[in-house]
Order: C-alpha cells, then structure tokens, then sequence
C-alpha cells in the first residue's frame, strides 16, 4: 500500500496523506480527495456502498501497481474493509475483475456523454467523439480496464469473461460513432466503424505508452494527427454519400 494512512475508531475516517503516483496527470487529479471509510444506512445502501467502495478501490489498485500486483488483500487495505467484506462480494480476483470492468466500461460512457452534452449537434459533436473519448482514456477507469484487457491474456478464468464486456462497450462506441456520422450526412458504415476500431486501438496504444513515459504533450501531438485523419476521412465520406 502506498501513501501514510490513518483510522479513526471502527467505523471513522480513513485518509491519505500522501496520493499515490498514478498512471497519468488526469488520474492524479481524480484521486486527490479523502477516502471515506463510514458507511450508514438501511442494509441494502450499506452494502451497494460497500460494493462500490470496493470497486473504486480496485481501480486505484490496478492504476497505481497494474494488474499483477492487484490482490483481493491490497484492495481490502485501501477500501478500509474486513476480508469477510471483500469474500463476501467478490469471491476471487476474478469476480472482483469483472465488476470493475463493468462498472468502469459505465463511467467512461458517461464521461463521454457529459463531454459531448455541450457542443452542437452535427459535424461538431461528430467531430468532437475523438478527443472526448481520448479524455476519457487518461482517467483511472480507462486505465484499469486497459490494465484488466492486458490481464485478460495470462489469465484463462479472466480471458474466458471479460470479452462479452469489452465487446459490449465497443458496441456501444460504434453504434454512438454511426449514429453521429448519419447525421453528418455519411453513409458508408463499414468504414466508420473501421474509424472506430482504428481510434480505439490507437488511443489504447497511447494511453500505454503514457503510462511509461509520462510526455502528455507528445500524446497530445498524435491524437492531434488522428483528429485531422478523422476530419479528411469525414470529407472523402460526405463527399462519396453526394455522388
């Protein structure tokens, strides 16, 4: 466990004084905020709360130490909970893999759409999919789902369930993607989803490689080139639905 911590009686706070180094600037961010450790209320809050807690916890495990290094016993420590708690809800590593997996693959759907809410409908928001998903890609969710995807290879009970629920969210972007790209005017679907998948993929390659050299603004500079691909191929497209 990283970082001084500190408890006060059995159900008091538990704090950080120190935040652990994570995996981006982005991610830094998000977890520089006390851990609240006491939980009250009717049974079924406390232990959706708990859940959650729990959940949150494992992403601050795989962002900070990767996937090897998440252990059921790590994430107890730092969710301030008993073994019983964590057994209880998430009988193995696993379980516990794929709930955050699913939870996480929701937050950055979110972080999309709250992202996108402001700007117009259109060529904009069309537009505007790329660099909003690359945002969401640098957050502690991301980076914990990409962690459980490089998992997934080493680990057979692992590999055998996450793929239903990354295809799911990639199912979600590409019907978003195509929704968006109607709009616009284009009609070739076959290459926006090829858009997608190729977005996808390198915004994964960069969030790695992010998280070993820590140059944000060369990330910066190549999603730059992968927003003006995206801006010729839109034109080449609108251009073919005209003809």
């Amino acid at each position: 466990m990283t970082g001084n911590t500190k408890m006060t009686g059995k159900r008091g706070v538990r704090t950080r004084s120190a935040t652990p180094k994570s995996a981006t600037p982005k991610a830094a961010a998000e977890k520089a905020r006390p851990n609240v450790v006491a939980i009250r209320g009717p049974h079924a809050e406390r232990t959706a709360a708990m859940r959650k807690r729990l959940i949150e916890a494992a992403i601050e495990c795989l962002t900070d130490l990767g996937y090897g290094a998440t252990t059921l016993q790590e994430v107890t420590d730092r969710a301030g909970a008993s073994r019983g708690a964590i057994l209880h809800h998430f009988p193995s590593k696993v379980d516990l893999m794929i709930a955050v997996a699913e939870y996480a693959a929701g937050k950055q759907d979110r972080q999309v759409a709250r992202l996108l809410a402001d700007t117009e409908p259109g060529m904009d928001r069309f537009l505007g999919i790329t660099m909003a998903t690359w945002d969401a890609m640098q957050r502690p969710p991301a980076i914990a789902l990409l962690e459980i995807m490089m998992g997934s290879r080493s680990d057979a009970e692992l590999g055998a369930r996450f793929p239903p629920v990354i295809d799911a969210l990639e199912k979600r972007q590409r019907e978003g993607v195509w929704e968006q790209a109607q709009s616009v005017g284009i009609t070739d679907k076959a290459q926006i989803e090829a858009m997608t998948w190729l977005h996808n993929a390198a915004m994964r390659g960069l969030a790695m490689e992010l998280m070993f050299a820590r140059d944000l603004p060369k990330a910066n500079a190549a999603m730059k080139l992968l927003k003006n691909y995206k801006m010729w191929l839109t034109s080449q497209l609108i251009a073919k639905a005209s003809d």
